[in-house]
């Protein structure tokens, strides 16, 4: 690690104190706080804050609640729909300004190629705080931080799940002839009749869970970074120096290269061409009918593959086989709606990139309810007493290992089919993109949540996907990504709509929704081997 978390030494202190003398007190800047006691480093934003008050964090109030925006910025519909670049580009435009690019964003970009050799060998086993000393940002040190988020929430997801699986085992469970011990016990097709309660309970606190995730991670993200400054303050208010760690810092990694530059110039987008609007009206209409086609087709193809494949290897062969499909048609739109986004136009790439990300998720997320539809529809016309709950766990657990696969197999391909020197672009081969990589996670615990309604127990390889991606991810970005370029968004409003979204899905999606799995609809309750509904 070329910046080892430790105390600087007098030399070292005293030079950066004379580093500091040189700055202005008022430079907004990101900084590290130093705990004496505990050796432990705090991301922290340098400001002017109130002396330290222990209570700052705890206190919750009404007014605290309406300033984060009440439910609306709870669920993050503020996030989502609010616009910051409303306006922004008709002021441009208007003013003559160049809207291709901004003089300054030639600064950052030869800032950013000096900076690209300036983070050295970071160790895989590095913290997220440890990233952000490596000059990644806050960024990339709140997405992993995110990781461990959801490896914990999934850990709960599994002791909810515990309560009607171990009393399923303590009734006894009920099998088909055709049925398996493994995985057979993590299903509710062998539940009996008498966990029937206990299984409404634990779906009912998955539920609670499914909704409140997205606030409470948003809120957690508050929370942090209120500590943080009720931390240096404490840090200041004993005499501690506060400043050492983040002269270091810009002064090791290059960040002072930044300070004479506009950070919004390399938000815009250069095109060959001048800009009239925003966006292309036309784009974002061929874009989103384009993707609507596609799902059609998509849908389509489910059906006959469905159809011919249970025909020829039964329910076991066509959940593989259209787990396959959707994991390779979810990879190719993940790269298509790259070139649909451009054909838009936008003006700015944090415009872009939101509108990417949106389709790849909505598009993801209707793939499933399209795959469970065709299921439904399939069993609707089958003269057969099988539980159609079986199946539809199995082909879960089927897409969860595909889409576990599909990390180490985009890993490998980059690696492997992909030049490491080729000239960098925001939409890159080798780009770590944040806002992709949250759709990610955000999908695979749409499929555990929605999966949990048919085997609970699928929350326990949730975890073990989560903690493979982690690693997956950090390898990635730190052996085979180009360098992300610093960023200091946390998501956390836009994540908590997309896991309000989600939640909404898996709460009334038809056929396989939480209202419709627990009352037995749809031919559920009628079949003899559903034991559950019996």
């Amino acid at each position: 690690n070329p910046h080892p978390a430790v105390s600087p030494s007098s030399a070292a202190v005293a030079h950066n104190q004379q580093r500091t003398r040189d700055r202005s007190d008022t430079k907004q800047t990101s900084t590290l706080t130093s705990n004496k006691t505990t050796g432990n480093h705090h991301l922290i934003p340098k400001k002017t804050t109130k002396p330290y008050n222990s209570s700052t964090v705890s206190s919750f109030s009404l007014e605290r609640w309406q300033r984060d925006g009440g439910i609306l910025g709870a669920i993050g519909l503020n996030a989502m729909f609010s616009d910051p670049n409303k306006d922004k580009f008709k002021r441009e435009h208007k003013a003559a300004v160049d809207v291709k690019k901004d003089p300054q964003a030639d600064a950052m970009e030869a800032a950013a190629a000096a900076d690209e050799h300036s983070w050295g060998t970071v160790s895989l086993w590095c913290s997220p705080e440890e990233l952000l000393e490596q000059g990644l940002g806050k960024g990339v040190m709140w997405y992993f931080k995110f990781g461990r988020f959801m490896i914990l929430y999934n850990l709960l997801l599994t002791c909810i799940a515990a309560i009607s699986w171990f009393t399923s085992l303590g009734v006894g469970p009920r099998f088909e002839e055709t049925s398996f011990l493994f995985p057979g016990t993590f299903y509710i097709s062998t539940y009996a009749s008498a966990t029937y309660p206990v299984y409404v309970f634990s779906v009912t606190l998955m539920l609670i869970c499914c909704f409140a995730l997205g606030p409470a991670y948003r809120y957690y993200v508050l929370w942090y970074e209120e500590l943080q400054v009720v931390l240096r303050n404490k840090a200041a208010a004993d005499g501690g120096d506060v400043n050492w760690v983040e002269d270091e810092y810009e002064g090791q990694y290059g960040n002072e290269h930044f300070e004479f530059v506009n950070e919004e110039a390399i938000d815009k987008i250069e095109y060959d061409f001048q800009m009239k609007t925003r966006y292309s009206p036309l784009g974002v209409l061929l874009s989103a009918t384009l993707m609507l086609v596609i799902l059609c087709v998509s849908g389509v193809i489910t059906f006959y593959l469905q159809r011919a494949s249970r025909q020829v290897g039964g329910n076991a062969l066509a959940s593989f086989f259209i787990a396959a499909f959707i994991a390779i048609i979810g990879f190719t739109w993940e790269y298509l709606c790259n070139t649909l986004t451009k054909l838009e136009y936008w003006a700015y790439w944090s415009d872009y990139f939101k509108s990417t990300c949106v389709k790849v998720l909505l598009f993801k997320i209707l793939n499933i309810f399209t795959v469970f539809l065709v299921k439904r529809i399939e069993f609707q016309e089958d003269e057969s007493n099988t539980c159609q709950l079986e199946e539809l766990a199995t082909q879960f657990f089927i897409l969860l290992g595909f889409n576990t696969s599909a990390t180490v197999a985009n890993m490998i391909f980059v690696s492997c089919f992909t030049d490491p020197n080729e000239e960098r672009s925001p939409d890159g081969w080798r780009e770590f993109i944040l806002s992709q990589e949250y759709v990610e996670l955000v999908y695979r615990q749409f499929l555990v949540h929605l999966g949990f309604l048919l085997a609970p127990m699928m929350a326990i390889f949730a975890v073990m996907a989560t903690v493979l991606e982690y690693g997956f991810d950090k390898y990635r970005l730190l052996r085979v990504c180009h360098k992300p370029k610093a960023t200091k968004s946390s998501f956390r409003g836009v994540l908590a709509f997309y896991f309000f979204l989600s939640a909404l899905f898996v709460m009334f999606s038809f056929p396989n929704g939480a209202i419709f799995v627990l009352a037995g609809s749809f031919g559920l309750a009628d079949s003899d081997t559903c034991f559950i509904y019996q």
